[in-house]
């Protein structure tokens, strides 16, 4: 009995401090791939004594490192380790990027595709067009659901349960003023998406970015990611973005079903509309 009543009691702070790890993980990006104990403290709203027994416990399974000249901290080579164990084993980014190459070419514009993960996607490849003015897509850098086109893609094929809890948490963070900021708003955009087959962001998360994305499925039937294209705002006509959703609508299919999936019948119907 006395075991049994002190197991939940330690778990919660448990779970805690895995939460906080993996958000302390979420802060390196390529942009800021190195922190002090001190700047990384403050950017997580935890006190050092807190954050250095993180680091020293992530430190001690290889997913952070700290160099000897800065005493600055760094991602580890473990999570290269896991990386290339979910690419042997479920290597959807060496299937992904080929066609992602392919609608950067066509559109000349910047593709990408992303799958998601609990709060956000993971941009797993990009492919950049030859030209001096496009999109950046920072490939550290965790892609809202509520404010891309990759994300209302992603929700609106997603399995329902992942729809209601983005709902439920309500945490729709501004990125501009046209970005969709309540439950009401991304349900109706939502509906839009799923009638459409495709989704269109519209400077909802940077003010000089048009986003085009149609979701990638599973064998379950299931989004589990989006592949998009990231344009130039003030050159993307509404021509434009008919013409780059034709060639991302057949990207994504062709990607679901070299997945060994079936597109949504939504996505089918688009493809067929758009390419007349």
């Amino acid at each position: 009995m006395e075991l049994s009543l002190n197991i939940p009691k330690k778990m919660p702070n448990t779970m805690k401090t895995v939460d906080k790890a993996f958000a302390l993980l979420n802060y390196f990006t390529t942009s800021t791939p190195e922190f002090g104990l001190s700047e990384l403290a403050r950017k997580a709203d935890l006190d050092k004594a807190t954050t250095l027994r993180i680091l020293s416990s992530l430190m001690k399974h290889g997913f952070i490192e700290q160099m000897d000249e800065t005493k600055k901290y760094r991602l580890g080579a473990s999570v290269l380790r896991f990386a290339k164990i979910r690419e042997a084993t479920f290597p959807i980014a060496t299937t992904v990027q080929p066609v992602v190459d392919w609608l950067a070419e066509q559109t000349q514009e910047t593709a990408h595709a992303s799958l998601a993960s609990e709060d956000a996607l993971t941009t797993i490849a990009i492919a950049e067009p030859p030209r001096s003015t496009r999109v950046f897509v920072d490939l550290s850098q965790p892609l809202p659901f509520h404010a891309t086109a990759s994300g209302l893609a992603y929700l609106a094929f997603a399995r329902p349960e992942v729809l209601e809890a983005v709902m439920e948490a309500a945490a729709f963070a501004p990125h501009t003023d046209r970005t969709p900021n309540s439950p009401d708003m991304m349900r109706e955009t939502i509906t839009q998406v799923r009638e459409r087959g495709y989704a269109v962001g519209r400077r909802s998360f940077e003010t000089e970015v048009t986003g085009v994305a149609a979701p990638i499925f599973n064998t379950a039937g299931y989004a589990i990611g989006a592949i998009a294209v990231a344009a130039v705002a003030s050159r993307t006509s509404e021509d434009d973005e008919a013409d780059i959703a034709r060639h991302v609508v057949r990207a994504a299919i062709d990607v679901a079903r070299s997945l060994g999936a079936d597109p949504h019948p939504a996505v089918q119907k688009a493809h067929a509309k758009l390419a007349r």
